[in-house]
């Protein structure tokens, strides 16, 4: 039985030609790489326009893998260019190689606009930003973010591991755009990257210190730098952009404030010498500018010509050759005038009927109220009326009652006045002879009427009824008070102005 031979297949099974999940993990990224065809070769493209990467459109592709357990996100950005299309010929900006390398030298993209840095959370850019962090300070037009999805990476270890996998994906698959790993803490957008096109390969490091040291406050100290981490010696000079921030965040309100005029209120004076035309009310309630932001920028000085260090600067922002001023706006300022059209576009969801607000006018086919001339109620009208010689249906004169709502008599009483200005002997606001005379055709103004017209008023008291005098009840007497004076001349043959 010693001398008995062993099999040693019966003990050791262990397959060495199985992947592991680290293996799989690139295979996997390899994989994506392919699918989003992030090779470019050396296909033509074009360069980059002053500002182009804040103003288009970006595009994002998401894919979901996991190493181990851990779940991490990869993410493709990608400008949408608007292209130059010429027949026969190249674009005169267009060139080849590496798109990332021209990107990362081209001058039109120093100090790219930010529109926003708002971050969602999760590592993604909200939709409100249009411009990634790494687009800001690289200039790219496309890059690969692989993020985790929860937790934030902040070990070294699993950082070389990922970094690792990054290389060997990027290699294996000729990616040529670059690809960046989220490490730290997701609020600090600490991105490590590496780009490879053809026997060159460029590392992305980002380094986090939480105070600047004093030589790097200035641009004699940043020279120092950056000549030492080229390490040859570099005789001829640096070409250097330098730009000044000022932000203006604190205003004071009151000068740009307009007041708050609302037509036939109360304390309204009105100014009958200069004829002003009763409007909407306009203005805001608060400042809606919320930053000014002023950059004064120096594009491509040679070092040699100027100095700045930190007992001498050779940069003073008055003689700064460019300047350039953003103005950030508050997400929802407070506008009268929005405040009030979006108010009054309401009521076209409303379903309440007329009655509901003055049930006296659900009998106005058998009550002396529905022919009614509130201009007779309000005021002694200067027009005849056949119905207040009349004796009502029943035999017996009935005196017409007017509606009670939130409008006062003085208050309504202008507001038809307003609207039919032919019932004074001296109106105060006529009607222009442009409202009265039939207006050229315009298809851009198929729905609308003519300015300072009937429909051009009533629509603006209706407007103002809603917003500032009694809402839709309101609404629905000045309403019910024009109807009714419509009535009446339609019945009498009498002209109905503007």
């Amino acid at each position: 039985m010693m001398n008995e031979e062993v099999d040693d297949t019966e003990f050791f099974q262990q397959d060495f030609t199985t992947a592991s999940d680290w293996e799989l993990f690139n295979a996997r990224l390899e994989e994506i790489f392919h699918e989003w065809k992030l090779s470019f070769g050396q296909s033509a493209f074009r360069k980059l326009q002053h500002h182009e990467l804040a103003t288009c459109r970006w595009n994002k592709a998401r894919e979901t893998i996991k190493f181990a357990d851990v779940e991490l996100h990869v993410v493709h950005y990608r400008a949408v260019l608007e292209e130059t299309e010429l027949e026969g010929a190249e674009a005169p900006d267009s060139t080849s190689g590496c798109q990332t390398f021209v990107d990362l030298m081209a001058i039109e993209n120093d100090y790219c606009v930010a529109y926003g840095q708002r971050d969602g959370g999760d590592g993604y850019v909200d939709e409100d930003q249009k411009v990634h962090p790494l687009a800001q300070w690289y200039g790219l037009r496309e890059f690969v973010i692989v993020s985790p999805a929860k937790k934030s990476i902040a070990n070294e270890s699993q950082i070389r591991i990922l970094m690792s996998s990054v290389h060997i994906a990027v290699s294996e698959s000729s990616c040529d755009v670059p690809v960046f790993v989220q490490a730290m803490d997701k609020v600090q957008h600490v991105y490590l990257g590496v780009c490879e096109s053809g026997a060159v390969r460029m590392s992305f490091d980002i380094v986090h210190l939480h105070l600047t040291p004093p030589t790097c406050k200035y641009m004699s100290g940043l020279l120092e730098v950056f000549k030492g981490k080229i390490g040859v010696p570099y005789v001829d000079p640096v070409a250097v952009s330098v730009r000044f921030t000022y932000s203006l965040t604190r205003f004071l309100s009151g000068s740009f404030l307009s007041d708050k005029i609302i037509p036939f209120d109360e304390n309204f004076l009105y100014d009958t010498t200069s004829g002003s035309v009763v409007s909407l009310p306009f203005g805001v309630a608060i400042d809606p500018v919320a930053e000014l932001i002023v950059h004064c920028t120096w594009p491509q000085v040679a070092d040699n010509v100027v100095v700045d260090s930190q007992t001498y600067s050779d940069f003073d922002p008055l003689t700064a050759p460019l300047w350039s001023l953003r103005a950030q706006f508050e997400d929802t300022p407070a506008c009268y005038l929005a405040d009030c059209l979006q108010e009054y576009l309401q009521i076209v969801d409303s379903s309440r009927a007329l009655t509901e607000y003055f049930s006296e006018l659900a009998f106005g086919a058998t009550t002396p109220i529905a022919g009614a001339n509130p201009l007779d109620l309000l005021t002694e009208s200067k027009i005849p009326r056949i119905s207040s010689v009349l004796p009502g249906r029943m035999g017996t004169a009935q005196k017409p009652s007017k509606l009670e709502g939130p409008l006062s008599d003085d208050q309504l009483k202008d507001m038809l006045y307003y609207l039919f200005p032919d019932a004074q002997q001296e109106p105060r606001w006529p009607y222009p002879p442009s409202a009265t005379k039939p207006a050229e055709f315009d298809p851009h103004r198929v729905k609308s009427a003519n300015p300072d017209s009937l429909v051009h008023r009533l629509a603006g008291l209706l407007a103002l009824c809603n917003a500032y005098f009694g809402g839709k009840r309101g609404v629905a007497q000045l309403w019910a008070e024009f109807a009714q004076e419509m009535r009446y001349r339609v019945e009498r043959c009498i002209p109905v102005p503007g």
